[in-house]
């Protein structure tokens, strides 16, 4: 169970393929850095999501799908609804977990594990510097959308993830889709949609 949620929170880090795959400039990195720091503004973020599961046993992905709801400055929902249910809510440092009704609370104060990946979680989710203390970063633009690499530098997340890469959109520079690989190759993509930015959400969806 410990290493399925360790899994789940790297997950929620904010990636796409890898053709016309290119550095970007030391400018252009600049320039996007910037840019992140105007999506750190958002105050309120509501998504639905689609999970794609990327197994070498198998032909076709293993599908999925759900809604993700963040307030700052320290609010998130990430829920599946399809083909299972399964909820995490972050807040007042705890996570709280409803896996098909069954529930339980992990205190982040008390585990520093799950706090460090709770932050880094945090960064990914509002744009923002990296710490390059536990990622190795590079940036790089796939048809003019910028693409941030992220390798794992920390001992318990390189476990179970190899590389992470994050997908921004090409104007607003918002997280699109995150993939993930794994130490094995095998691979997930997430992919947002019908993104609302600062519209209210009711504190409700942050209950279990």
């Amino acid at each position: 169970m410990m290493c399925r949620i360790l899994y789940f929170l790297l997950c929620l880090l904010p990636f796409t393929g890898f053709a016309q795959m290119q550095k970007m400039t030391p400018n252009e990195i600049t320039a996007f850095q910037q840019s992140l720091k105007q999506v750190a503004e958002i105050k309120t973020l509501a998504a639905d999501f689609v999970q794609y599961k990327h197994m070498s046993f198998m032909k076709k992905p293993v599908e999925s799908s759900g809604q993700l709801f963040v307030k700052h400055p320290d609010r998130l929902s990430w829920s599946y609804t399809a083909p299972f249910h399964y909820k995490m809510v972050f807040k007042n440092n705890k996570i709280w977990i409803n896996d098909e009704g069954k529930k339980r609370t992990i205190d982040l104060g008390n585990n520093k594990q799950f706090e460090k990946i709770s932050k880094l979680m945090a960064t990914g989710m509002h744009g923002g510097n990296y710490d390059e203390k536990e990622f190795t970063v590079s940036y790089f633009k796939n048809n003019d959308e910028p693409v941030v690499k992220l390798i794992p530098k920390l001992s318990e997340a390189k476990k179970y993830i190899q590389e992470i890469v994050l997908t921004f959109s090409k104007t607003e520079k918002q997280l699109q889709e995150v993939k993930l690989i794994e130490p094995s190759n095998d691979y997930t993509r997430f992919v947002l949609k019908n993104k609302k930015i600062n519209t209210d959400i009711h504190d409700s969806v942050f209950n279990l």
